[in-house]
């Protein structure tokens, strides 16, 4: 059966694009307009997955996703119109799982959504809820990184592109498989973009005391070492 996704805004464009991106995708689409019939359809109608606006009134989305998180690990993918880090910071300690600055293309959307559900499938199939490589340790249900007992501030890109290297060390990935991992279209991004995350996830591992981790195959992809 075709994955169910829950797109809560208050936006009837916005709504509109986002299930007409998603349903072209092969995804099922339900909408509601605020907090009372979101929680309505999540327990009613059980997502897959719920697309949740910031500004969607009171209660706004981050208080509607706190509210979520006490009942429900369901993926949550958080809409907003502004592109602040202290934005994805505050969505992802409320407890979503992606964040999404629009306008965003039906590309993009796509991506990310299927990203958040096979991240989810994985999880859910699988025993393990922490990944440990190299002396690193990848929590997949809190979504930390640790060098032995140092924690990796890390963002919700390099958690994707981390997750994707630790799931297999020295397996080589190409750069298409990562951008894919990470949500973003390969046809639309840059080696130097790739680059620059492996570099900053490499720092930032280095500078808590790990390994240099992260390997750049030259002209194919990245692999974990």
């Amino acid at each position: 059966m075709k994955d169910l996704v829950l797109v809560v805004d208050d936006n009837a464009d916005i709504r509109a694009f986002v299930r007409l991106s998603l349903e072209t995708q092969d995804f099922r689409v339900i909408e509601a307009i605020n907090a009372i019939e979101a929680m309505v359809k999540l327990v009613n109608d059980k997502p897959n997955l719920i697309i949740l606006d910031i500004g969607i009134g009171q209660p706004d989305g981050l208080e509607v996703c706190r509210e979520i998180r006490k009942h429900s690990e369901v993926p949550i993918i958080m809409l907003t119109v502004r592109d602040d880090e202290i934005d994805e910071a505050m969505c992802l300690a409320a407890g979503a799982n992606d964040y999404i600055t629009k306008p965003v293309s039906k590309t993009i959307l796509g991506l990310r959504v299927a990203n958040q559900l096979r991240t989810k499938k994985d999880t859910t199939s699988s025993a393990r809820t922490v990944l440990e490589a190299g002396g690193l340790s990848l929590d997949l249900l809190t979504r930390e990184l640790r060098v032995g007992d140092v924690l990796v501030p890390i963002t919700r890109t390099e958690f994707d592109f981390i997750h994707l290297l630790m799931e297999e060390p020295n397996r080589v990935f190409t750069r298409a498989q990562v951008s894919h991992a990470i949500g973003i279209s390969a046809e639309f991004t840059s080696d130097h973009l790739l680059d620059t995350h492996a570099s900053r996830l490499r720092i930032k591992i280095l500078n808590a005391g790990g390994p240099r981790a992260i390997s750049a195959v030259r002209a194919v992809g990245y692999r974990f070492i």
